[in-house]
């Protein structure tokens, strides 16, 4: 085994320790091995109590940092009702925009309209989002603002729904009753952003460019 003398009486006292072997309480110390079965259960047990106590000091210490990573990722919703609200609400999802904003209105928005001229601010100048617009044919006269900063513009004869779409970060869903903005869904949830979203490409691939 090639062990040295010296540290003979080491390797069997770990050996022992491990449950392979068996020792007499004797001087010297006799050792014997433990047959193979009894050996191979003991180590079973050892290794089952470590693992044990393994998890649940993890447990124990990486919980509490889960549970508060539970609270700060719950996905929010919230309803908007009313015509104001909703633009108001649409107004700042579109600036708090950094990266990409999909937009689409189907009626006409009075109150976004009248707030149209926000939307080129300094801020929303600056951050050069890739925007896309989609609209019903008979808006786009109304969304000048969003164009001169480079927004790509497309319409269609008839829309079903409207809403913004914000970085992947957050929604606002449009619900139509009565050709009006009555309800709005605003929410991060990633499953119905994702949702959102893939609709709105589905419907700006087959819509025409405004030129």
């Amino acid at each position: 085994s090639q062990v040295p003398f010296s540290k003979i009486y080491l390797v069997l006292n770990n050996l022992e320790k491990k449950g392979w072997l068996n020792s007499t309480t004797t001087r010297p110390v006799k050792y014997s091995a433990r047959p193979p079965q009894e050996a191979v259960e003991v180590v079973r047990m050892n290794l089952e109590k470590v693992m044990n106590e393994a998890a649940e000091y993890i447990a124990k210490e990486l919980q509490p940092v889960y549970d508060r990573m539970s609270v700060s990722l719950q996905p929010n919703l919230l309803l908007f009702y009313g015509e104001d609200n909703i633009a108001m609400k649409m107004v700042d999802v579109i600036l708090g925009t950094r990266r990409e904003l999909l937009l689409a209105l189907h009626h006409r928005l009075e109150t976004f309209l009248e707030y149209s001229s926000r939307l080129s601010s300094v801020r929303l100048v600056e951050a050069r989002p890739r925007i896309k617009i989609l609209v019903s044919k008979d808006l786009i006269d109304d969304i000048h603002p969003l164009v001169e900063i480079g927004a790509e513009v497309r319409y269609r004869d008839e829309m079903f729904g409207g809403g913004a779409i914000s970085d992947n970060r957050e929604a606002l869903i449009i619900l139509e009753k009565d050709e009006r903005y009555s309800t709005a869904i605003w929410s991060t949830h990633y499953s119905l952003i994702e949702l959102a979203k893939s609709y709105f490409e589905k419907i700006w691939s087959t819509s025409k460019m405004v030129i």
